[in-house]
């Protein structure tokens, strides 16, 4: 892997003029390759344009393990905060497979779209099923330059919705995905269980004797089936506490010292 400062336009044409730009990399060092690579991602359409904004920008190469000689070429800011986009390039031949730049609408593109998007959403017979009345909802819209769709908000005191839609090149508006913003993933709920399950723990009889006298204590927690969790609390390989809970019952089933 490779990082490359942006270099300034004279040398990238001259990259280009020796034979870089359409794939001549034999025979050059792999820091070399990764370089040449990034200059002909950093032409392409794609950047080109794109990373003028960004003064210094930063280039990092990294060839595929896929047996081909592929790379991922990606893009960031001056200080690396900013991801600015990617490319699969091949390095045989200098053809792009796939890239990517998230750039923002034309202004004038956004204030033509964004007034149709909100239409065309809240006409939704899907959106509209979902809503009821629409009028009892406050409307919240932006467009998501990092997945290329508008994102329509809809609130009603604590209850939201997100619908996911856009207008492509042929002028086609289609909706990607409608889903409610606060609802946890699979694993974000799991941890939230867990995290409960151990808050319950600590109101088991006997805890506060149980882990007296010890600072730093480890809590492992089990999934016992139902809305049941273990949770067994130990200190330096030895057994202190343990709790069997009830997460729907909020409350602790049962409760054993285990320690000294």
């Amino acid at each position: 892997m490779t990082t490359l400062k942006r270099l300034g336009r004279l040398a990238l044409v001259a990259l280009l003029i020796m034979g870089i730009g359409v794939g001549v990399v034999y025979g050059q060092s792999e820091a070399e390759t990764e370089q040449a690579l990034i200059q002909i991602v950093a032409a392409s359409d794609t950047f080109a344009g794109w990373l003028e904004q960004y003064p210094d920008w930063i280039g990092h190469a990294y060839k595929g393990d896929d047996g081909a000689n592929n790379w991922y070429v990606e893009f960031y800011d001056a200080t690396e905060t900013e991801w600015l986009g990617y490319a699969t390039i091949n390095a045989d031949n200098g053809e792009i497979y796939e890239a990517f730049a998230p750039v923002p609408l034309d202004p004038q593109v956004y204030q033509e779209q964004q007034p149709r998007i909100q239409t065309l959403v809240l006409d939704d017979p899907e959106v509209l099923a979902r809503l009821t009345d629409t009028a009892a909802w406050d409307v919240y819209m932006d467009y998501n330059r990092y997945e290329s769709v508008w994102e329509v908000y809809l609130y009603r005191g604590i209850e939201a919705m997100v619908v996911k839609a856009k207008i492509d090149e042929n002028d086609n508006f289609s909706i990607q995905d409608i889903a409610d913003p606060n609802a946890l993933s699979e694993e974000q709920a799991e941890q939230a269980l867990r995290d409960e399950a151990i808050n319950l723990a600590y109101g088991g009889e006997g805890i506060d004797r149980a882990l007296e006298g010890y600072d730093n204590w480890l809590t492992y927690v089990e999934y016992q089936g139902g809305t049941r969790w273990s949770v067994a609390f130990e200190a330096d390989g030895q057994p202190l506490f343990y709790a069997l809970v009830d997460t729907q019952l909020d409350k602790v089933l049962e409760a054993t010292v285990e320690g000294g």
